[in-house]
């Protein structure tokens, strides 16, 4: 089944196709709810508060359980869906061209690293004294963008998203060196690009050091402190969200999945994703409803 691009219906009633707010119980009376509850992506990025009640949300086939003070960033065109519920909150759609006319390239990116869900979890939990001025902040937002809705709306809320992501970042940025943390960053984004690019190719630890010049204990070391994990366990976690895009949302066998990811031998491939899915891929196709 291919993806869903959902229409931009969210935004429908805004002037700046390229951000706009809604609350979450709004959204739900949207119809057809349907398009929201089956597995889709949006040309967006997108920020989920939850002010009240509980549920779930689904990113990249992890369902993310969600409270009071959960936060959720969901990157630009990456798979998610909604599961209906009667929690409160607020969403946040917005895309770089916004924050473009307003903050130079540096800081457009280090905006958007909250939306890095292989750089840190796409769920934050937020304190309740941070909780109360990060819902002033989104309510700002909503207020300036459909009640009041004038020539300074905009600008006002280029500033406003700013703040908004600097917080967020800041809290998803505790408990790391910051010295540590400026060094390696630039590096590990480096190799998560090559990642990106070659898994098809190659899946092996070092070949990945060979290309970034490093040993491969260094690079072990840049990858675990960013990401909590080795790079094999990076590598192969780029890996499965790719098979199971391609088993979920094309008619590909599974061999021909196998083949596309780089597999020479299906089998190994079979052995692969049962090892980190517990599914063969027949039966994850069977079981993941899209």
């Amino acid at each position: 089944m291919p993806i869903t691009q959902l229409p931009n219906k969210y935004c429908a009633v805004h002037t700046e196709p390229n951000f706009c707010t809604a609350k979450l119980e709004e959204l739900f009376s949207l119809p057809p709810l349907e398009t929201m509850t089956a597995f889709h992506s949006l040309n967006y990025y997108i920020l989920l508060l939850i002010t009240e009640g509980e549920g779930k949300h689904n990113i990249d086939y992890t369902d993310y359980t969600y409270t009071k003070g959960t936060l959720l960033a969901i990157r630009r065109n990456q798979i998610h869906r909604f599961y209906k519920s009667d929690a409160k909150g607020y969403v946040i759609f917005f895309k770089e061209d916004f924050l473009n006319r307003y903050l130079n390239e540096n800081e457009v990116s280090k905006s958007i690293q909250a939306f890095n869900e292989l750089l840190t979890s796409p769920k934050t939990q937020i304190a309740d004294q941070e909780l109360t001025e990060i819902i002033k902040l989104v309510q700002s937002l909503e207020m300036e963008s459909s009640v009041v809705a004038d020539e300074y709306s905009l600008r006002i809320n280029r500033s406003l998203l700013h703040v908004l992501l600097s917080l967020v970042h800041r809290i998803k940025s505790r408990g790391f060196n910051k010295v540590e943390l400026n060094n390696h960053l630039k590096e590990f984004i480096k190799f998560q690009n090559l990642v990106e690019k070659n898994y098809h190719k190659t899946k092996k630890v070092e070949d990945y050091a060979h290309m970034m010049g490093f040993s491969a204990k260094k690079l072990n070391t840049i990858v675990n402190f960013i990401s909590n994990k080795s790079v094999k366990a990076f590598i192969d976690e780029v890996v499965i969200i790719k098979a199971k895009k391609d088993i979920l949302h094309t008619n590909m066998s599974a061999k021909q999945v196998a083949f596309k990811l780089g597999f020479n031998d299906p089998a190994n491939f079979y052995k692969y994703f049962k090892k980190h899915t517990s599914y063969t891929p027949e039966s994850f196709r069977k079981t993941v409803k899209v």
